[in-house]
């Protein structure tokens, strides 16, 4: 007997709700934790110290091309998927050999959102 598209989204949508459930919980448990809650206190502290040092350190013009930078890797990713994606619906051969002659070959994934 095959298992329908509808049961396992079903069940998927159950154990997200336990393991949601879940992890409230354990937030709960560690918000009455004395050691712990001074803990993230620290750690805030610490975390905005680092991110001035960081602000210090860089000039406008770094940031704009580290911007500009995320920006065009994130588009030819984009690229290369659309690319193999269709290589692959032609029955073209789908893969990358690098400089190190490793061989790459794609990975397809299949994501629902609501309609």
């Amino acid at each position: 007997m095959a298992i329908s598209l509808q049961e396992v989204h079903t069940r998927l949508k159950e154990k997200k709700a336990k393991r949601r459930d879940m992890n409230k919980m354990q937030q709960d448990e560690l918000s009455v934790h004395a050691r712990y809650q001074e803990l993230c206190e620290e750690v805030a502290k610490l975390r905005e110290e680092k991110k001035s040092i960081e602000s210090e350190l860089r000039n406008a013009a770094d940031a704009q091309e580290l911007e500009a930078l995320k920006i065009d890797i994130k588009t030819d990713h984009e690229l290369l998927a659309d690319i193999a994606l269709n290589l692959y619906i032609t029955n073209e051969p789908v893969e990358i050999v690098d400089e190190y002659n490793a061989r790459w070959v794609p990975v397809f994934t299949v994501r629902f959102t609501k309609d």
